[in-house]
């Protein structure tokens, strides 16, 4: 069986990507009262986009999130630039894409079981 179908590649590399974002986004959460804590960002799109346009699998495979310190300044006096319901946000969201990939992911592999089953 070829697991390099390129929806599977795909969906693979967003729930590690989303993955990692959401464990950058609970670090930022858990740290959202600490004075002079700079949050993180991470960022994946453009690359993601490239290399599914490029249509090589090598290349989505190849995707690699960039973890950074955020460019956004801080607005409280102890110099934490964490925004505690910006940040709430984006994890749930993230979470339900994350959740929404995994339900795409079985449903693909459950098509695979069913057609080696009929056969």
């Amino acid at each position: 069986m070829d697991f390099s179908n390129k929806g599977i590649v795909m969906l693979s590399k967003l729930l590690d990507l989303t993955s990692t974002k959401n464990k950058v986004l609970a670090n930022n959460i858990a740290n959202a009262n600490t004075p002079g804590f700079k949050k993180y960002d991470v960022s994946f799109q453009k690359e993601l986009v490239k290399a599914v346009e490029s249509k090589d699998i090598n290349k989505i495979k190849a995707v690699q999130e960039k973890i950074a310190l955020s460019g956004d300044k801080s607005t409280r006096k102890d110099g934490n630039n964490v925004d505690l319901d910006r940040e709430l946000v984006t994890f749930y969201q993230t979470s339900d894409r994350h959740n929404l990939y995994l339900e795409l992911i079985n449903k693909k592999f459950k098509g695979m079981v069913a057609a080696i089953q009929s056969k």
